[in-house]
Formats: structure tokens, C-alpha cells, sequence
């Protein structure tokens, strides 16, 4: 279990951790697959090998790295008009309003464009519960531990009291380059056998629930 009172801030990842797009991600995945002749993978298996760079996880399924701008633009694309069949996760709506009684500052630490990302916090209605909300510059969903770096510095965070929520190894591995702690929360885009086989139980849980109380 995590010990809340050790922290005054949380990061959140924000696709897969806050908003459940898994079905509506891998739904584009497979029509990627067909546009580019990729053999597709099932929901199962995707979730047990999907990672990030994002780049690097659909070359390793046969795309030609060259076609990953089209890919990424085209995801862009495909995504945002389908935001209404996305949901919050139910058990973050408890948690944000949890945190920010407790007095915790709360963020967004995402490898969604900026613009976008800001859109769809609206969307959600959720932008009140965060301090600072930090996209990329682009579309192609590459590492953010730049941009985790820039939002440690401008909102000064407590790196030894902060702890990010994610979903991906990828969180986790941003987390350590930032110096914070680091809490995987399995019911996004990758599954919990994978996440608890590489970090471990006391960092990858089923749910917010389950990691706290």
C-alpha cells in the first residue's frame, strides 16, 4: 500500500491512467494494422507487448520507421473525434477530489500535444484539480522526461515528495529519471502480469483503491 502522507505532490499520466482509451487506442491500432499490412495483435497480446517509444514498439511489428509520421498524424487524427467514447476512470474522480482535500498539488505529465491535452482535461471537466498541465510539441508520442523536467523546474515540486501516476514502464522509467516515486496502476495499456513481472507489487496495482487503502 501507498503511504499518502509521505507526499505533497502527485503527477499523473494522463491516456490509459486518467482516461480509459484503451479499447478506442488498440480499435485504432487494428485499423493501422490493416492501412499498413502489420500482422495485428490480439487486445491480450497487445497489452503484454506494447511500450514506449511508441516509434520502436510499431517498428518492432514491421513498420518501416520512415511511415511512423504518417502513423502517429494519422492517429491524431482518428482519436480526438472519438473523445465521447471515452470515460474517466471511475476511481479517479474519487481520488483527485481525495488528494486535493489532503491538500496535494496535482499535475498532468503527458505525451499528448499540448494544445490537445489541454482540450480534453476540459472536456473531461477536470482542469480545476491541477496545478499545471504539461503536454509535448508534437504528435509522436516520444519520451517525456524533458518535458517532466520542465514541469519540475516551473512549478518548483518537492522531487523527494512527489509520486507519478502512470501505467506504462514508461512511467515508471520517467519517474526514476526525475527523481520521484513512481505508482503503475494496471487497467490502462499494458497488463498487470507484465507491469508486476518488471516492477514489482509494491509499485503495480489493479487499482487506485488498491494501492491506497
Amino acid at each position: 500500500m501507498i503511504e499518502l502522507k509521505k507526499y505533497t505532490s502527485i503527477i499523473w499520466d494522463w491516456n490509459g491512467t486518467v482516461v480509459d482509451d484503451s479499447q478506442l487506442v488498440y480499435g485504432i491500432y487494428c485499423e493501422e494494422c490493416e492501412i499498413y499490412g502489420l500482422q495485428k495483435l490480439t487486445e491480450v497480446e497487445y497489452k503484454k507487448r506494447f511500450y514506449f517509444p511508441v516509434s520502436k514498439f510499431y517498428e518492432e511489428m514491421g513498420l518501416p520507421i520512415e511511415k511512423y509520421i504518417d502513423v502517429a498524424e494519422r492517429f491524431s487524427r482518428v482519436y480526438r473525434p472519438r473523445w465521447n467514447e471515452i470515460k474517466v476512470h471511475e476511481q479517479v474522480y474519487e481520488y483527485l477530489q481525495k488528494f486535493k482535500e489532503a491538500g496535494i498539488s496535482q499535475y498532468v505529465l503527458s505525451a499528448y500535444r499540448q494544445n490537445t491535452l489541454l482540450d480534453m482535461v476540459e472536456f473531461f471537466d477536470l482542469q480545476d484539480y491541477f496545478t499545471e498541465i504539461a503536454g509535448v510539441s508534437n504528435n509522436l508520442a516520444e519520451s517525456k522526461v524533458q518535458r517532466g523536467k520542465e514541469l519540475l523546474a516551473s512549478s518548483k515540486i518537492d522531487t523527494p515528495k512527489t509520486l507519478m501516476i502512470g501505467d506504462t514502464a514508461h512511467d515508471f522509467e520517467v519517474a526514476k529519471a526525475l527523481g520521484i516515486d513512481a505508482l503503475l496502476i494496471a487497467w490502462g495499456a499494458v497488463s498487470y502480469d507484465k507491469l508486476a513481472q518488471n516492477f514489482g507489487e509494491k509499485v503495480v496495482f489493479r487499482s487506485l483503491r488498491e494501492a491506497f487503502e
